[in-house]
């Protein structure tokens, strides 16, 4: 009884926040992890600021929470989601509307249903404080963390002696020394792979990075694709963008032009030099 006579207390002094909070201009909270935005430009999807190389502009749409989906794929925080039926898939807990990109942020008053939401188990205290769980009727819940950045694409699993990704023989992999990196990367004693192929002779000094960055001894990779760019000074930035001794990247292309010694990211899809601006990777003119 006292339990509950707690829990209505809470209650009253919730419901008279959050009068307070409706008469803001904007009255519904952001969703307790969103982490960035989905958004099309120049015919490409971005999440933030990142290009989403496989998103199809035309189809997408923001779910709110860092989910996105289009006809062919589900997206948490810019990644697809493996085995995720776009047509069935749906959020279980309360989210911003879906729509097309970029979303729009209406004013929409937050009451009783939210607060029950947040009180007896829909709000962000589920899940460890981070995403709430979704339903696409195979009871698949996304999980594990990439560096620095929540990585729902955790393909690799132990069976046995065998490693798979997704499903798939992962050949020639050791699973006594099998290590899951994040971002589809990973290594054995013998071998560095992403998302279940080869990718590097030298899993001693592979690592991973962030932002789908990696790196050995010799080569430095984005996404698995080995790219044009010096392991010496190699470093992530932020927003896609990289730089190394002589160059700065962005999505793993070089930034034409750009001084990687006074290089910095200014966010937004913004970086500057001592000389030059750019955004998305591309000079300002």
């Amino acid at each position: 009884m006292n339990k509950i006579k707690r829990m209505i207390a809470v209650a009253v002094l919730m419901l008279s926040a959050v009068a307070v909070f409706a008469q803001g201009p904007t009255s519904r909270p952001a969703p307790p992890s969103q982490q960035g935005s989905y958004r099309v430009m120049g015919g490409k999807v971005y999440y933030n600021n990142i290009i989403m190389h496989e998103a199809d502009p035309r189809t997408i749409q923001d779910l709110g929470y860092g989910y996105a989906k289009d006809d062919e794929y589900v997206w948490f925080e810019g990644r697809i989601l493996p085995l995720v039926d776009p047509y069935t898939f749906r959020l279980k807990h309360t989210a911003p509307p879906a729509g097309p990109v970029p979303p729009q942020h209406g004013s929409q008053d937050f009451g009783w249903d939210d607060l029950f939401s947040l009180l007896f188990g829909n709000g962000p205290s589920q899940n460890g404080g981070q995403t709430p769980g979704y339903d696409h009727g195979h009871g698949h819940n996304p999980g594990g963390h990439g560096p620095g950045h929540m990585q729902p694409e955790r393909g690799y699993e132990i069976v046995g002696n065998k490693v798979y990704y997704n499903g798939v023989l992962v050949n020639n992999a050791s699973a006594h020394s099998f290590k899951d990196l994040g971002w589809g990367y990973a290594k054995d004693s013998s071998r560095a792979y992403y998302c279940g192929k080869k990718i590097s002779n030298d899993p001693t000094r592979f690592k991973a990075l962030a932002d789908g960055y990696a790196m050995d001894a010799f080569d430095v990779y984005y996404f698995g694709e080995e790219i044009e760019a010096s392991t010496s000074g190699f470093k992530v930035l932020s927003d896609g963008y990289a730089k190394d001794a002589f160059d700065a990247y962005y999505c793993g292309k070089e930034v034409v032009g750009s001084s990687a010694s006074t290089f910095q990211v200014l966010g937004n899809g913004y970086a500057k030099d001592a000389w030059e601006t750019y955004y998305l990777g591309k000079r300002v003119r």
